[in-house]
């Protein structure tokens, strides 16, 4: 597989966090918009941004975001990140992206839900118009947050669905905050048939995602840890679970550490619905074009390979059986020469 043929093939992203995908320069730009000077420029910026290869653990991945979120806590700059996000991606040909953030670290100087929600989308839609790229949408309550916050999360999911958001999901510290202290939560998601996708399996416990999938999750966010139990495993594919892969930001958190544990082949040999993905496109200074040049590298897969792990994230995606259709035809259209 050739670099550029990569890039140049349609693609759909199901996992990218938006406060995770701001550009040094975009930061800077913002910063002096908001007259607010970073202590850093150019290198010395983005050695900030971007986590370490030998990070140690998913929590100093995660310090990363500490250095943006300052900065996000206004609607033009939340309008900024989300168009720019859509300029991104639209330069690899992604076709169909759904976006995740969580709304409530965007509220330090004291934005409703609702403003940033709107902020976000107002951005997205901005994108989707300039670059074509069809893009939704999804809410991430935190693990580390309370019930009640949670759940204003979950209202706002309600309230915004179908009107650019999409879904519902959880993120943060897995290995604390397990899936099932947030039974109720997800429970409510569950009730008002709001799509569910949940982080688990990323910090090496399998019963996370069995836990996740009995809620109603029907994707798993990275979902590593499935390989450790094939009850678990068994259970993805009795209901046809998606799983969002993020191979770069899986070696970088440490849910793997060698490349003889990543389950990318035994996944795609047992028949799961796996996903790529980027994960934190500037965090993980990644995009999808580089992280199917490395499955090329690390398991030979080929065009083919790549067209059906498309195919399976358009399967998933929260979004409409027609437009599900328009994204499989441009899929099948744009690898026909190389199968």
């Amino acid at each position: 597989m050739k670099r550029e043929i990569i890039k140049r093939l349609p693609k759909i992203e199901l996992h990218c966090h938006l406060d995770g995908s701001v550009r040094p320069h975009i930061l800077e730009q913002i910063a002096e918009q908001q007259n607010q000077p970073l202590p850093w420029t150019g290198d010395a910026l983005k050695n900030k941004l971007v986590a370490p290869e030998d990070c140690t653990s998913l929590l100093e991945y995660l310090e990363r975001f500490d250095v943006v979120l300052p900065y996000l806590q206004e609607e033009s700059a939340i309008e900024l990140i989300s168009y720019d996000l859509i300029a991104q991606v639209a330069e690899e040909n992604v076709r169909y992206i759904e976006v995740r953030f969580a709304p409530l670290l965007f509220n330090r100087k004291g934005l409703t839900i609702e403003q940033i929600v709107t902020a976000v989308v107002m951005g997205l839609k901005r994108g989707e118009k300039e670059f074509g790229v069809k893009a939704n949408a999804l809410l991430c309550g935190m693990r580390h947050h309370d019930e009640t916050t949670n759940q204003s999360v979950v209202n706002a999911v309600r309230q915004f669905y179908g009107k650019g958001v999409v879904g519902f999901d959880l993120a943060g510290d897995e290995a604390n905050y397990p899936t099932a202290l947030f039974e109720s939560v997800v429970s409510i998601a569950k009730e008002h048939d709001l799509p569910i996708t949940l982080h688990a399996g990323e910090c090496g416990c399998p019963h996370n995602v069995m836990t996740a999938i009995e809620l109603g999750a029907t994707r798993i966010g990275h979902g590593i840890a499935i390989q450790k139990d094939d009850s678990v495993l068994n259970a993805c594919l009795t209901n046809q679970t998606t799983i969002e892969m993020c191979p770069t930001s899986n070696f970088q958190t440490k849910a793997v550490t060698e490349l003889k544990d990543y389950p990318f082949q035994k996944f795609l040999d047992a028949g799961l619905n796996i996903t790529i993905n980027t994960d934190n496109r500037t965090v993980s200074n990644t995009t999808l074009t580089d992280e199917y040049e490395k499955l090329a590298n690390w398991y030979h897969i080929d065009y083919a390979c790549m067209e059906k792990l498309n195919h399976n994230a358009v399967n998933g995606a929260f979004t409409s059986e027609t437009e599900k259709e328009h994204l499989h035809a441009y899929l099948t259209a744009g690898y026909a020469d190389y199968r």
